[in-house]
Order: C-alpha cells, then structure tokens, then sequence
C-alpha cells in the first residue's frame, strides 16, 4: 500500500458508537419509532434549505488491506479519526472501546485491559479472541498472565484513526481475531514539510488530586520528498483515586470466615490516599524513505513505560464504601503496596513497492513486554474457608488472632511475565480499481513467554503444608514457572468479483499451522502436592491446523445503499495445563465434583473455532445528512476453550458449544443549525453448554460479556468569527449487566459469576477553536461522579469469601486542554 494513504488528513464525524439500556431491545424500538420521525422531518428540511457542504467525509479504512471507506466496505467495522478522538477527548483506547457497539472489556486498569467482541470472552486458553495492531505490528496479549490475555493502552495522540472490525477476521489477521480486530493506525511522516504540535491537559479528580496528560509531535522533512521523520512524545499522570488504609487492630471475619470485619470502624494505624495512582512515558519514531515513487522505506520504534501504585480497586464489603474524608477504599491487614509495571519496545520494517499490475508489501516487527505485579492475599489466607491454618476459629494456642503479633501473619506474591514476539508478513495485492480485485500472502510469528510467580509466608508454620498436613516448613508457598512458546505458519488470500456493476462476492481463506510447547512447574506449602513434591507437568507439545474461509456478497442499489451478508469462521489453537493431583482432601472432592472418571485432570485442552453468520446494510438519507449502519448476526462456537478454577486455581478445559446472536446499529445525524447527533447501541445474547466438567454458576454463562451497550452523543459547533469556532458535546455510555468471577460460599471452592450492575457515564466538553492554530477545551468526565462496577479483581494468591475488590472507573474530573499547532 502506498505511504501516501496515511498522510491524507480525512475529515468526518464517524458512523460512532452505542445505543441505549438494558431495558433494551424494547425502549430502543421506541425510543427510534419516536425520534426518528422527528430527526427525519429536521433532516429533510435541513436538505429542502441547504447544499451539501454539511454532509459527512468519510474516513479511508484498510480493514481489507487495500483502501476503501466505512460504507463501501462489506463489513461491521466503527471507525473513529485522530480529529474526532481529540475533539471527544478520548485518549485512551478502553475509554472509546467503553460504548462501543459489540465491544467488551475485562479490565484492571490502563495497559490491564482484555479486549472482547460479540461475546467471544477470551477467559479460557492461550490465546486472545480479538486481534490487537500497533499499525502492523500484532500485539499478542500474554500467555499465562492470571490478568488475562491483556494489551497495552497506548496514548492515542498523533494518531489517524481507530478501525474495530468486528466478527471473524482470521483471513487476513490471523487464529487471534475469532471474535474482531482492533487497530491503531499512526499518523505516518511527511517529507513534503515540517509539522508540529503540543497538547496539555491539566484536571483534578474527585477523591484524587491533580492529573496532568503532555504530549507532543514534530515531523521533519529531512530530504524533501524523499525522507521524513516523525516524533511523538507522551507523558502522563493520574492521580489516585483509591486510598490503601492498614487498620490496628485488624477485625477478625465472623461467621466462620463468610462475614468480613467492621474494617471501617477499627483504628487506622496507616492510610495511602491515591494509591492507584498511575505514571505513563511513551515515545514513537517514525522514519519514511521513499527513494523512488514506486518504493517507500518505513522503519518504526514504539516504546512505552508505566506504573500504578496499586489496582484500581475498592472493597465490596466496609461500613461505608469510602474512607474517612477521602476516596474509596482498600483496607490491609499488612502494609504491603501493590503496585504494576508495565514496559514494552517495538520495532517495525514496512516495505511498499507498486508494480504496475499489483502491490507488494513486507510488515517485520518484533517487540518485547515485561509486566510485574505484587498481589497481598494476607486476609483471605488468614481466613477459616479459604486458609489452611494451625489456627482454630481463628485463635491459635497462645490464644491470639491471626492478625496478632503471633498470628499467621502476612502472605504477598510477585507475578512476572516477561513475552516477545517476531512476525512477518509479505502481502501481494491488486491495484483495487478492477473488476477483479485480490490479495494474497504468507505470515509468521514465534511468540514467548516465561510466566513466573513467587508466594511468601515468612511466618510459615502457622500453615498446613497440603502434601502432608503438617506444619509447613518453608516461607515459599507457591512458586510457579511456565514456559509457553507459538510458532504460527499461515498463507492467506481474498478475492472480490464484481458479478455485476452492483452485485459482488468475495471469497477469502487462511490455512494456519501452529506448533506450542508448554511446561508447568509448581513448588511450595501451598502447592498441589505440596513442598516436598514439585507438581510438574512435563514438556506438552502440540500442533494443529486450520483452513477458515470467508464468503461475502453485497449488493449496491445506490451510491448511499449497500446491503451484505457474510459467512466467516474463525479458529483458536490449543494448548496445555499445570499438574495437579486427583486424591487426597483437598483435591480428590474437587476431581469428583467436576465429574471426571479418568483419574487424572486434562493435561492439554484443545483448539476451538466459530461459524459466524451476519447480515448488514450500509444506508445514507436527506443528502448523506442521515447515515444509518446495522447488523445482525449468529455465531456458533464449538469446543469452547473455558478457564475452570478446582479449588480456586486455574484449569483449562473444553466446554460443548456456546451460540451468541445479536446486533449493531450506528446512526449520525445532521440537524441543522450546528447540531450533530450520533446515537449507536449494540445487543448479544449468549448461552453455553459448557459440558459435563463444567460447574461455575450461572452454569449457561459467559462471563465479563453486557447484552447491551451504547452511546449517545450530540454536538454543537458554530463560528464565532473569522477565527474563532465554538464546539460543545455532550456524551452519554451504557454499559448493561455483566457477570464477573467471585468466590463466594458456598460456591469458594470452585467459584461463580456474580451480577455486576449496569451504569451509565455521562462527559461534557466545550472548547474554542482559532484559525490560528490553537485550541481551549474545558471538560468534565464522569459528571455525575458514578462509581461503576468494572469486574471482580482476581489474584493469583487467593480470592476471599467475605469480600470482593471490585475495579471501578475514575471518578468525577474536570479540567482544560490546550492545543497548538505550527
């Protein structure tokens, strides 16, 4: 593709984002029967009264690998310019992906986040289900992470434009996409000039302090026409909203451990406020040479750092959900922090020539990621239900708590995960101006990762060591090393025929090949077979192929209607699992209860796949002042890899099937008089058979996955002179009812999907723009300063039965962003 395409500046007010409530299907039909006559009678007196300079530019899309825009290609894809980012204030990808049609996220925080799509949860297996690109680069989530397949949040400043395609995308990007793909596509150099710009945005946060986002971008033509470099530099800080606080003395849990403390009325020895507070630095260097016109050059390097001083996580269970005249509140039985870090380095080699008769591209990348974590179980260990402990009803022999100075004391863990990747694609493609339009190409990627965790008791004899029952013997209760590696082999192709001047079918496929190894190995206390017997699973090797194909046939009756329908399957390799025993006490009730009879747990699980069915349509009304995009679809997804947890750790298995079915819809409106109105909303239904070892309740359920979610957005602009320009928005999310894991009793041993509770976000922006290159927005996120329910946080240390941390967003902030350009 020619380097040329990213430099275009394209304006538009994108086909956007999210619909309405839970009460859902029902108030949405009504809410469109009533207002869209009402929006239909202003466009279509807009279009009597005006020409059309008011109607939408469209943004230029390479979801298909050549270029197109959003209404001519064949696809449910919500594309969103860098302008529109910036003029929503959205800099952060979680923070778009929140309301937008289709689009789930498990997250614990910024680069924490888990990426789903028409319901694919990706909570079980090796792999993600949504495909993540830095421009070319394939950023795989990691492996073995108990996180989850998680991606870095990069800030989006200096960036063209955000492409979600959603359903299978395995024909061009690969075993990842099953359930859609995200892309982050970079404002590329200019040679031709020098560009420049700064932004700054200064807020404060309610329950935090001050926050500040800087940013710049420099491009500089070097030789003109010939070679341009590109500099972007971000930095920013978040200040906390969450205060850590360490009670003395610590209340003991009641009700045989089911029943947390009166933490809130205990005294506070020590109290952190801002704990989750969060420090980012990123650079991208861009280089393009372009030696002839036929030949561009494009080496890149991407490098991101960050640290959170500590999730971003309340307790579920106080006397109050804030801490005394602060924020809300983690309470600790030990003064342990828990922060996060998080540092990635990409590199990437694009190579373009166009030949007179097609295309030529090679994408080289490789990038490597570390991700450290601390994680403090001290209450949840000192507990009757989820502790093994020499203490009885939580008084040990000398008649003292666990808490006290001879208590069992404090449990803390690092989890490591360091992962790298090298891929390669060479991609031929025609010129997309014929008839007969293809494109075709081989992949590969290796990728590693070297999952570690280490688990501390130092006062280690108040436990059960669960191999003998006895007093353990040693401070490390569990240390795990995993080892993954996965090697992918793939040739690709597409190709688009044109029956007719309207009618056209395009058919696509991917054969894949992947080889994995794996190994599991666990020491310690805590340990499946205890400290003595290291459970080690040997080396597991695996391989497998696929072939995934892609039909799609549209239909054009106009320039402003297109209607399509798509039959695509998608495919999600295997892979393999840590030893664990099937008798004794702890474990032989578990190996029961999960209705196995082979005397042993599955050491590997096997690759899944997903037929997806959809039907879309593509419309523009009253002069292109009305554009209305929606789909319907059904996915059929077989041998569904699921994260079983048998005694709370974790165990991959096969479940039977799962079928989702749904729908998107994305309306933008021109009304007139300086109003824009964008509303979009998205519905899924889910129901699994998750087979006869499968026992977390609700037993037919998908977890992390809202039925339905929205947007509403609407925007005013008008000139207040020659040079200065007055634009306001006012932007309202909803994200419906989700289910997250928890381990409550009675179900503490195996776990449950408890109900997270809808919620709604509300953001407001107003800012002056001057033709002389300079921008002032003042903004208030979270106007109505809600504290929504994100997930139940997961530890790999252990999860308590009296209480959960629940991830929450950030609170009421507002603020000013100030922008100049040369």
């Amino acid at each position: 593709m020619a380097a040329g395409l990213y430099n275009k500046t394209v304006k538009e007010r994108q086909v956007s984002q999210k619909c309405w409530r839970r009460a859902g299907i029902s108030a949405s039909v009504l809410a469109a029967t009533v207002s869209l006559p009402a929006i239909s009678f202003a466009l279509e007196a807009q279009a009597q009264s005006a020409d059309n300079s008011s109607t939408v530019s469209e943004i230029v899309v390479t979801a298909e690998k050549h270029a197109s825009t959003v209404q001519t290609t064949a696809a449910s894809i919500s594309a969103v310019s860098g302008a529109d980012l910036q003029a929503r204030g959205i800099t952060s990808f979680a923070t778009l992906a929140q309301g937008t049609p289709g689009v789930s996220l498990k997250s614990e925080g910024p680069s924490q986040t888990e990426i789903e799509m028409r319901g694919m949860t990706s909570s079980g297996g090796n792999s993600a289900t949504v495909g993540f690109y830095l421009d070319d680069i394939p950023l795989t989530g990691p492996a073995s992470a108990q996180n989850g397949h998680v991606v870095i949040d990069p800030d989006l400043y200096d960036l063209n434009r955000i492409e979600i395609l959603r359903g299978p995308q395995g024909t061009l990007f690969g075993s990842g996409s099953m359930g859609g793909t995200v892309r982050l596509i970079t404002n590329q150099p200019d040679p031709t000039g020098f560009h420049a710009s700064a932004e700054s945005t200064l807020s404060g946060t309610d329950g935090g302090s001050f926050n500040h986002d800087d940013n710049f971008m420099v491009n500089v033509p070097l030789v003109e026409d010939k070679l341009g470099l590109r500099i972007v530099g971000t930095e920013n800080y978040t200040s906390g909203w969450i205060d850590r606080i360490v009670p003395d003395p610590f209340p003991l849990v009641q009700d045989n451990g089911t029943v947390r403390g009166d933490v809130a009325a205990a005294p506070i020895e020590s109290q952190y406020p801002g704990s989750n507070a969060y420090q980012l630095y990123a650079t991208r260097v861009t280089l393009l040479w372009q030696p002839t016109p036929n030949l561009s050059i494009t080496p890149a390097f991407f490098y991101e750092t960050s640290k959170q001083n500590g999730p971003s996580a309340y307790d579920s269970v106080s006397a109050t959900d804030a801490a005394p005249g602060a924020g809300l509140a983690h309470y600790e039985v030990f003064d342990i922090a828990e922060p996060l870090t998080d540092a990635i380095t990409a590199y990437s080699l694009n190579l373009n020539y166009n030949t007179a008769w097609f295309d030529v591209t090679s994408s080289t990348a490789y990038w490597s990621r570390v991700s450290k974590q601390t994680e403090e179980a001290s209450e949840a260990f000192n507990n009757p239900v989820t502790g093994v402990t020499n203490f009885a009803n939580g008084i040990n022999s000398s008649g003292e708590g666990y808490y006290g100075p001879n208590g069992s004391g404090p449990e803390y863990g690092g989890d490591t995960d360091p992962s790298s990747q090298f891929s390669e694609e060479l991609r031929f493609s025609s010129k997309g101006n014929e008839r007969f339009n293809w494109v075709a190409g081989l992949y590969y990627s290796q990728f590693n990762s070297t999952w570690t965790f280490q688990g501390t008791t130092p006062n280690f004899s108040s436990f059960m060591d669960l191999g003998t029952f006895q007093p353990a013997t040693t401070s490390n209760w569990f240390h795990a090393f995993e080892p993954t590696r996965l090697s992918q082999y793939a040739a690709f192709g597409n190709a688009t025929y044109a029956l007719t001047d309207d009618l056209k079918i395009a058919v696509g496929g991917r054969f894949d090949y992947s080889d994995y190894s794996f190994s599991s190995c666990i020491t310690g206390w805590g340990s499946a077979l205890g400290a003595a017997t290291p459970s080690c699973s040997g080396l597991i090797k695996l391989s497998a192929d696929s072939f995934n194909p892609k039909f799609t046939l549209s239909y054009t009756f106009s320039s402003d209607l297109m209607a399509y329908a798509t039959a695509a399957s998608g495919f999600r390799p295997g892979g393999g699992n840590a030893a664990y025993p099937t008798t004794g006490v702890v474990w032989g009730a578990a190996f029961a209860a999960m209705n196995y009879t082979s005397g042993k747990w599955p050491s590997t699980y096997q690759s899944d796949s997903v037929w997806s069915y959809e039907i879309g349509e593509k419309a523009r009304f009253f002069d292109r002042r009305l554009t209305v995009n929606a789909s319907i679809y059904y996915e059929d997804w077989r041998n569904i890899q699921l994260e079983a947890y048998p005694d709370d750790w974790a165990l991959i298995i096969n479940g039977n099937s799962a079928t989702v079915y749904g729908g998107e819809v994305d309306l933008l409106a021109h009304l007139g008089a300086g109003f824009e109105l964008e509303l979009s909303g998205g519905y899924v239904h889910e129901w699994l058979d998750g087979g006869p070892h499968w026992v977390i309740t609700p037993i037919h359920t998908l977890p992390d996955v809202a039925p339905e979610s929205g947007t509403a957005v609407l925007s005013y602009s008008r000139p207040l002179s020659d040079t200065f320009t007055f634009t306001a928005k006012l932007e309202n999310t909803y994200t419906g009812q989700r289910y997250s894991l928890a381990f409550p009793v009675p179900d503490n041993s195996f776990g449950a999907y408890e109900p997270m509770a809808a919620y709604d976000l509300t953001d407001i922006r107003v800012s002056i723009q001057s033709s002389h290159s300079w921008s002032v927005a003042l903004f208030v996120d979270n106007v109505f300063n809600k504290h929504a329910q994100l997930e139940n946080l997961y530890t790999e240390n252990l999860a308590s039965a009296a209480f959960n941390e629940v991830v929450t967003n950030q609170p009421l902030t507002g603020g000013i962003d100030i922008t100049y350009r040369y």
